[in-house]
C-alpha cells in the first residue's frame, strides 16, 4: 500500500474447513496420505492452513526406556515427502518436496528463538529446555532434556514412597495432537490462493520411516551429554561417609547423587529411568563398568529417602557386580536398547485431516474475476518453492565436485547439506555410540575437551562437517565467492570459522528463513550460498552449476555422505482460460 494512491479494499469472511484423509484415519510409517481440497472452498489462505493429526508412540513390547520425536522438529519429522497436485488439467504436480523433513529440520534449527520453541512444543510436539531437570555438571542446554513437561509421556509421580508400577505403552505413552503448518511454498505464502481456478488440490504426504523419527532423553543415554545423566553415590546413601562398591562386590540397590536436579523437589519425579529399563554404569571418561553376574539388571524399584540423606534410591532386581571400583566418578545411563537384539519402536497416526482457512470474497470481485478470465485474461500465482537435487559421496574422496543439474529460471539461494548417509537400524541411531560425533562438551574440572563426545540421534536429517577443509561454487564460468570459503574450525570442533556462516546467513534469509539464531552451527551443518540479494532472482539456466569440496585434514573423513542441495526458487502457476501450467 502507498501513501499517496487510493486502493480497493475488499470486505472478506474467513472460516475454517476440515477435510479428513482420503483412505482412512489411522497410518503406520511409510504409508500415503492424501487429502482432496476441494474447488468449491474457491479462495483460501495457506499460511493460515495445517494438518491436524494425533500421534502416539510405542515401543512395541520391548525393553522400556523413554522415548519422544525429534525435540527440535517435532511432529514435522514424521513427514518425508510432500506433493501437491492440481486436480484439473490432467492433475499437475505444482509442487515437490523429497525429504522434506530435513529442510524443515534446518529451518527450525536456525529460525529459531524461545518464542518459537515454546509455540512449536504447544502445537508441534517439539519439546524445550527445562530448567527442572537441567544439567548441574557443565552439560549444555538442550531440549532433549524436558522430562517433567514432555507431551508423549507420563512423567513419575510426585511421591516419596515406593514406586514400582512396570512400564507400559497403553498407560505411560500419551497421545499427543499437533496442528503441523506445510512448510512448502504454497502453505506458506501469505496471498490468497485461487483454489476454484485449480479444480481443488490434491496434498500427498508419505510418512518417515520409524528409524529416522524416535530419539531418547539426554539424561538416559550414555553417548549424548554424558555429564546430565544421574551420578551415582553409593550403596549406603550416607552423606558423610558414602560406600563405594569395590570390584566383584554385588549391590542389590544404590543412591543417586543430587547432582543434575535428581530429588530437587524432594520426590522422585526428576528421575528419567522407568521401572523395568535395564541400567549400567558409565565412567566420565566413557569407559563402561559392565555387570559380573549372569543376567541383566533391570529397575524395580524407585524411591526418595528422606531425612539425613535426601536421595533417590534405586532397587534392581538382581545384585549389580562391577568390574572396577564403582564410586561417584560413574553416570547411569540406559542399556535396554544396546542389550535387545532389534529396538524397532513404531508410532501411530490417526484423526489426520486438513484443516483448510476458507476466504468468502464478495460476489462483485468474484464475478469480475470470471469476467476477466472468460474475456481472454490470464492469472499469475507467484511463490516461493524449493527443489532437493540429492548427490552421494564417499568417505574416502578427499577431493569432490558436485554437479548441480539448476534448471529455474527465477532462483534466489542453494543450501548444501551433508547428510549421513549411513543405513543403520533403529536400535544403532537410538544407541547413538557409533553415529557421528557433533561435538564435545568440557569438563571444568578436567583439561581434556574430549572427556564428553556428543553422537547425533538425527542421522539422515541433519548436516554433518565431517572434517571438511573447504568450499567453493563454480558457476556462470567462475568461482563463487573467489576464494576459497575455510571450514576447517568447524569441522575439527575447535572454534568457529566467520566466513561459512555469513554466507550461510545470507542463503538462509534469500529462502525465506530467519536467523534467530547459529546455535546449530555445528549440529545441522550447512554450506548456503545467495544467488542474489534482496529481491532479486538469478537465471540458473543453462549454467553450469557445481560445488567443489576439500577434505585435507589430517583426519580422514568419517561417513558417506547424502548431499541434499536445495535450490530455493520462484515459481508461477498460470491460469488461462481452462488451462493450467507451471513456471519454474
Amino acid at each position: 500500500m502507498s501513501f499517496w494512491t487510493a486502493e480497493d479494499k475488499v470486505p472478506i469472511a474467513q472460516t475454517k474447513v476440515s477435510i479428513p484423509a482420503e483412505h482412512g484415519l489411522q497410518y503406520s510409517p511409510g504409508q500415503k496420505c492424501e487429502f482432496h481440497i476441494p474447488a468449491g472452498i474457491g479462495f483460501f489462505q495457506p499460511k493460515e492452513s495445517y494438518l491436524n493429526l494425533s500421534v502416539k508412540l510405542s515401543s512395541a513390547g520391548l525393553t522400556p526406556t523413554r522415548l519422544q520425536l525429534d525435540a527440535e522438529s517435532g511432529l514435522q519429522i514424521l513427514i518425508k515427502e510432500v506433493r501437491i497436485f492440481s486436480k484439473g488439467s490432467g492433475r499437475i504436480l505444482l509442487e515437490e518436496y523429497q525429504n522434506y523433513n530435513v529442510l524443515t529440520a534446518l529451518k527450525y534449527d536456525y529460525e529459531t528463538n524461545d518464542t518459537l520453541r515454546a509455540k512449536r512444543s504447544l502445537v508441534e510436539g517439539a519439546t524445550t529446555y527445562s530448567e527442572k531437570t537441567r544439567s548441574t555438571t557443565g552439560a549444555p542446554k538442550a531440549s532433549q532434556n524436558n522430562l517433567l513437561e514432555n507431551p508423549y509421556y507420563k512423567p513419575l509421580p510426585k511421591q516419596t514412597d515406593v514406586y514400582d508400577t512396570a512400564w507400559s505403552d497403553d498407560n505411560d505413552f500419551l497421545e499427543v495432537k499437533g496442528l503441523i503448518p506445510l512448510h512448502t511454498g504454497i502453505f506458506q505464502n501469505s496471498k490468497v490462493f485461487p483454489i476454484a481456478m485449480t479444480e481443488g488440490l490434491i496434498v500427498e504426504i508419505i510418512y518417515e520411516d520409524a528409524r529416522r523419527v524416535f530419539r531418547t532423553l539426554d539424561q538416559t543415554n550414555a553417548y549424548r551429554h554424558l555429564a546430565s545423566n544421574p551420578v551415582f553415590h553409593s550403596s549406603n546413601g550416607s552423606n558423610t561417609a558414602p560406600d563405594s562398591i569395590v570390584s566383584a562386590s554385588q549391590i542389590p540397590e544404590f543412591y543417586v547423587r543430587r547432582d543434575n536436579c535428581q530429588g530437587w523437589d524432594s520426590d522422585i519425579s526428576s528421575f528419567p529411568f522407568v521401572v523395568g529399563e535395564e541400567i549400567g554404569f558409565m565412567e566420565k571418561e566413557g569407559t563402561d563398568n559392565p555387570d559380573t553376574t549372569a543376567g541383566n539388571k533391570h529397575i524395580t524399584e524407585i524411591s526418595y529417602v528422606a531425612g539425613t540423606s535426601n536421595l533417590i534410591k534405586v532397587k534392581l532386581n538382581g545384585s549389580y557386580s562391577p568390574t572396577r571400583t564403582l564410586d561417584q566418578d560413574f553416570f547411569l545411563y540406559s542399556k535396554s536398547i544396546e542389550n535387545s537384539a532389534t529396538y524397532s519402536p513404531t508410532y501411530t497416526i490417526t484423526n489426520a485431516e486438513f484443516v483448510v482457512q476458507k476466504v468468502t470474497m464478495p460476489q462483485g470481485y468474484t464475478s469480475k474475476l470470471a469476467s476477466m478470465m472468460k474475456g481472454g485474461g490470464a492469472m499469475n500465482y507467484d511463490f516461493v518453492s524449493a527443489t532437493n537435487y540429492k548427490i552421494s559421496q564417499l568417505s574416502t574422496e578427499r577431493v569432490a565436485n558436485l554437479r548441480l543439474p539448476l534448471t529455474q529460471s527465477r532462483a534466489k539461494a542453494i543450501l548444501c547439506i551433508p547428510t549421513d548417509a549411513s543405513a543403520s537400524a533403529t536400535k544403532d541411531l537410538l544407541m547413538a555410540k557409533e553415529t557421528y560425533e557433533v561435538d564435545y562438551d568440557l569438563d571444568a574440572d578436567i583439561t581434556s575437551r574430549t572427556e564428553y563426545v556428543n553422537h547425533s540421534q538425527r542421522t539422515g536429517i541433519t548436516g554433518c562437517a565431517d572434517f571438511l577443509t573447504s568450499y567453493q561454487l563454480f558457476y556462470d564460468g567462475k568461482l563463487n565467492p573467489n576464494r576459497k570459503v575455510f571450514c576447517n574450525k568447524i569441522s575439527n570442533k575447535s572454534s568457529v570459522d566467520a566466513q561459512p556462516l555469513i554466507e550461510l546467513e545470507k542463503a538462509l534469509v534469500m529462502s525465506g528463513i530467519k536467523p534467530f539464531s547459529m546455535m546449530k552451527f555445528r549440529e545441522n551443518f550447512c554450506i548456503g550460498r545467495a544467488l542474489s540479494l534482496q529481491n532479486g532472482v538469478y537465471d540458473a539456466r543453462g549454467k553450469d552449476f557445481a560445488l567443489q569440496l576439500e577434505y585435507q585434514e589430517g583426519t580422514a573423513p568419517d561417513i558417506d555422505k547424502l548431499w541434499q542441495c536445495w535450490c530455493v526458487h520462484l515459481r508461477r502457476i498460470v491460469i488461462s482460460g481452462s488451462s493450467i501450467s507451471l513456471q519454474v
